[in-house]
């Protein structure tokens, strides 16, 4: 916890990399609340601003958050998920270690929306099973999925019990369908008041939206999912290559 004062590294990378060190290693947990400005000026002896850039740089980092009223806690870890990979939401938390979850918001069949029949090459009006889930990571709410499949090539598929069921699994083994590869876009967006409750933020927090058309080993696109991630606990990573 001591500065090295004769050191040439600045006093606020030295405070930086202290609390860098005690997150990393669990010194201190995701919500702990960390000391306040004036308190970390006491204990380091050193002035306000020093210590609010090293703060800062955490927060940048996405290490810390300040919290109105709250002081300033330890964020807690966002789960990534590669774009390299076709996976299903509970496959990537698997590979995690963690358990997934879901509860199913409603399941149906139902005439495709115009848009929905366009993206899956269905005639106008053509019938398609309707999975809306809230997506869990060890009980926590991460993400609100609305799935849309034929339902030619998924017979049945509204009157099963979906709870906690990898979808692919079951595509895979109930109706011999095999994904195989997908498009996927992403953007910025802030969260509805319905979405925020689910995924217990606040109205306008930031979210993730994610469209995915996913297509089976033919060419032929079978499944067509709209996704809400929450901001502050997911992220996406993408690998690029000079071609």
């Amino acid at each position: 916890m001591e500065l090295d004062r004769d050191s040439r590294t600045p006093l606020y990378q030295q405070i930086y990399e202290i609390w860098r060190k005690r997150i990393e290693d669990g010194t201190v947990r995701p919500g702990d609340r960390i000391p306040t400005e004036r308190e970390l000026c006491d204990i380091y002896e050193v002035s306000q601003i020093t210590v609010r850039q090293a703060i800062q740089m955490l927060v940048t980092e996405g290490l810390l958050v300040r919290r109105p009223r709250t002081g300033t806690r330890v964020a807690r870890r966002k789960f990534s998920q590669d774009l390299i990979r076709l996976s299903s939401f509970s496959e990537d938390m698997k590979s995690r270690g963690l358990r997934p979850g879901g509860r199913v918001i409603r399941v149906c069949e139902e005439s495709a929306e115009v848009w929905v029949a366009e993206k899956l090459k269905l005639p106008r009006g053509a019938a398609v099973a309707r999975l809306e889930r809230l997506r869990l990571a060890e009980d926590e709410p991460m993400a609100i999925e609305t799935c849309h499949m034929p339902a030619a090539v998924c017979p049945g598929l509204a009157q099963r019990d979906l709870e906690g069921v990898s979808l692919y699994d079951l595509l895979r083994s109930e109706f011999g369908i095999d994904t195989q590869w997908a498009e996927q876009s992403l953007e910025a967006s802030l969260a509805s008041s319905g979405e925020a409750r689910l995924l217990g933020i606040k109205r306008g927090a930031p979210v993730l939206r994610t469209e995915r058309l996913t297509y089976d080993t033919g060419g032929t696109p079978v499944e067509f999912t709209v996704s809400v991630y929450r901001g502050d606990r997911y992220k996406l990573n993408v690998q690029m290559r000079r071609v």
